[in-house]
């Protein structure tokens, strides 16, 4: 029986080295790219990415980065801000329905924040004094509160024959003609300069109004392109003028006036919600405390806006203006009309196509 006799084969040597230098090769690969996982994970450890608290607020932008700023030096927690209109940020928070960033928002309107409230979009804020500073701003469930505000007057420049006035007296034609007002499209104040009209007396609000178009209102634009207007000289007076704004520019030298004609005139607030779906609950909460804290406060007032805490001083440009009788409305019943009372602006007054169907 033939036996089968098996003979190792010889590997010849320029071969058997290019196997080594392939073995080579692999382990040295293997060496690297284990050394980078254990020093990509290493890095990772080491330089694990701190909260960041995501904060959408309304303008004025200044404010809202010193603010930031200033929370961060006194917290150590890094913010991250996106300012914008109330409108703007609101789309905003409805596109990333499915996919949140906002931790804290401050709305430059009571309404907006009720909207929010209404979908489930707020947690409830931390029980705390800071509540207790201004009640009647704040909503009474606890999901959002105003760190501040404006009102919403008349802006004229400054040699304009007279420095008070009721509505009444500014529908009846005490302003001329050639007036400007903010679009409610565009500004989240003038839209709730109309819906609070719209509410508290709407047949002197509207008939007056028809008054006002009929001599020439122009209505257009966001509220720093009606006080620019102003301001050049184009126009004699602004209708529903955020107040601070105009108290800005007086404090720059520019030859303006705030009028706040009787009985009233709304209040836009600026309240603030933490957001629902917030990863960092504890640094929003912080941070809605830090903004009524007594720095903080006053550099509201600084701005030239109202303050929460009645008792931080007023700047003294505002000081120096005239008397407010702050107009406040339900904002229940504000956010039930606001669609109807806009689309009756829009039609009747911004577009000046007569009556429209509510």
């Amino acid at each position: 029986m033939t036996g089968i006799c098996i003979v190792p084969t010889r590997v010849s040597t320029p071969f058997r080295a290019l196997n080594d230098a392939r073995r080579a090769l692999f382990y040295r690969g293997m060496q690297l790219t284990l050394g980078a996982l254990l020093l990509g994970s290493a890095g990772c450890h080491q330089a694990a990415p701190d909260k960041v608290l995501v904060v959408y607020a309304a303008g004025p932008r200044e404010l809202a980065e010193s603010m930031c700023k200033d929370f961060e030096k006194q917290s150590g927690v890094t913010t991250r801000l996106f300012s914008a209109t109330t409108g703007e940020i609101m789309a905003k928070l409805k596109a990333e329905e499915f996919q949140p960033q906002a931790d804290v928002v401050i709305l430059a309107g009571q309404t907006a924040a009720q909207v929010l409230k209404e979908e489930g979009s707020l947690a409830r804020l931390p029980k705390g004094d800071y509540l207790k500073l201004n009640p009647q701003w704040n909503d009474p469930e606890g999901y959002y509160a105003a760190t501040g505000a404006c009102a919403l007057g008349l802006a004229v420049r400054k040699n304009h024959d007279r420095n008070a006035l009721d509505w009444q007296e500014v529908f009846d034609g005490a302003i001329s003609g050639n007036a400007m007002m903010p679009s409610p499209s565009q500004s989240g104040s003038s839209a709730e300069f109309v819906v609070s009209f719209h509410l508290d007396s709407p047949e002197k609000f509207w008939n007056g109004m028809r008054k006002i178009k009929s001599r020439g209102l122009q209505v257009s634009g966001p509220n720093n392109q009606a006080l620019t207007s102003l301001i050049l000289g184009a126009h004699e007076a602004v209708l529903g003028a955020a107040d601070y704004l105009v108290f800005r520019q007086i404090e720059k030298g520019e030859p303006l006036a705030m009028i706040f004609p009787e009985p009233g005139c709304p209040l836009s607030l600026r309240p603030i919600g933490i957001l629902r779906t917030s990863r960092h609950q504890q640094e929003a909460e912080q941070f809605v405390q830090f903004c009524f804290s007594r720095p903080t406060q006053e550099r509201i007032a600084a701005e030239h806006l109202l303050p929460a805490d009645p008792h931080v001083a007023l700047s003294a440009v505002r000081q120096a203006g005239p008397t407010l009788h702050p107009l406040l409305v339900d904002v229940v019943e504000a956010k039930q009309a606001q669609h109807a009372a806009l689309r009756k602006f829009r039609f009747e007054i911004e577009k000046g196509l007569g009556g429209v169907a509510e």
